[in-house]
């Protein structure tokens, strides 16, 4: 769900008016002690001296924080500008063009203005999507190897449409934060009386919103490293395996071309398998797709459990009732594998997947777990011989045995 990324875009200008604001307080300091040392004979003077000393050693320790401080303060802005620069399709453009673009160009192919593009060119080339090539005593700009590999929509490793998602769901959705933390209560319900985890109602309100929904999940395999996670283990022992919640298919067929042998099956809500079938399926003869309500209906036998990403969406109490039912349906000498954020034991970070946290809070009933709450959970549900991986970018490997 975000990338936070570092921002230097005025910060010369920045830092000029943090040492102007700095000489003006030292002044008034001292103008202040003068003034205390005419009335009061001179009594001020360790005073004086005191916050000077005090001015002149923040000047010098603040600096590194006031930097931080920035970074953040703008770090909506860097999202937006990358956002905005994948809605306009720029990366994309630059990506088809057999040479470097002059902003000029580029405004024309989106319909833009040019001083406009010019200024989120330079924005993209700050933080490190684009690069300047000169060409005939002209400006142009052309994609870095990050934009060309996650960027445009025609790469293997696009996370373009997790862009897109972000930039039209999770981000408009923060304005709403402080009502969210104020009440108590996911985004859903905020306006609603309804009760359950109503956030997927609101995703699948439509199947155009469920089409974007699917291709952000798709997208967002390489943001959080799931396929890292699958390799991690050896999983060729288990010769049938069900990923719950699968959605469009694509941990199944990282399944299917490292264990050959295996059966997959994709379980998901009857509109997501349609979907699945009509849009993201490659005909792989191994992989079968079966609907129902991983909560409500009957689950299929299997040797190996994938949940990718699905236990995060939910409390403590319908986690444990879903792990419960896997464990019935889990073949005897089977397990199940979790692939999901672990926060570390004090609960101080990594702080991305705080951030995360956040977003889940947000969205859902859900959170991000520390490893004794996973284990808990899968403890509590009969499951033993628990293994923890952190290959992945964002994102662990939990294995554990029936």
């Amino acid at each position: 769900m975000f990338s936070y990324m570092r921002l230097d875009v005025c910060w010369l200008t920045h830092l000029m008016v943090y040492l102007a604001v700095f000489q003006l307080i030292k002044r008034e300091s001292q103008s202040v002690s003068s003034e205390k040392q005419r009335e009061n004979g001179g009594n001020m003077n360790s005073k004086s001296d005191h916050c000077e000393t005090v001015l002149q050693e923040t000047s010098s320790s603040d600096s590194n924080d006031i930097k931080i401080l920035q970074d953040y303060i703008h770090g909506f802005v860097a999202s937006k500008v990358l956002f905005t620069a994948c809605e306009l399709g720029i990366f994309e453009i630059l990506a088809e063009s057999m040479t470097p673009l002059t902003s000029k160009c580029v405004a024309e192919h989106i319909g833009a203005s040019i001083n406009r593009t010019t200024c989120l060119l330079n924005a993209c080339v700050a933080l490190k999507f684009l690069e300047k090539d000169c060409q005939n005593e002209e400006v142009c700009y052309k994609n870095t190897e990050l934009s060309r590999l996650y960027l445009t929509k025609t790469s293997c490793k696009s996370m373009l449409r997790t862009m897109i998602h972000y930039s039209n769901e999770v981000f408009p959705a923060f304005m709403l934060l402080k009502d969210c933390v104020r009440q108590g209560v996911p985004l859903c319900r905020l306006t609603s009386e309804s009760k359950g985890n109503d956030c997927f109602k609101h995703m699948y309100r439509s199947e155009e919103s469920i089409l974007q929904f699917m291709q952000f999940m798709d997208s967002s395999t390489f943001l959080f490293g799931k396929e890292e996670s699958i390799s991690t283990f050896d999983l060729s022992c288990f010769k049938t395996i069900c990923d719950l919640g699968g959605c469009t298919g694509r941990l199944a067929k990282t399944c299917g071309s490292l264990y050959p042998e295996s059966s997959i099956i994709v379980y998901d809500l009857p509109k997501i398998i349609q979907v699945a079938c009509e849009h993201f399926t490659g005909g792989d003869s191994k992989i079968s797709f079966q609907q129902g309500n991983f909560f409500e209906d009957p689950i299929p036998d299997a040797d190996l459990f994938i949940l990718s990403h699905i236990l995060h969406d939910w409390d403590d109490e319908m986690c444990l009732k879903l792990l419960k039912k896997v464990y019935m349906a889990c073949n005897p000498g089977g397990g199940i594998l979790i692939i999901d954020a672990v926060l570390n034991e004090a609960e101080e970070g990594p702080a991305i997947i705080h951030l995360q946290n956040v977003v889940m809070q947000m969205i859902c009933d859900g959170k991000e777990r520390t490893a004794t709450e996973f284990k808990t959970l899968l403890v509590t549900a009969g499951f033993k011989d628990i293994q923890f991986s952190t290959k992945g970018i964002i994102t662990n490997g939990i294995l554990a045995r029936k």
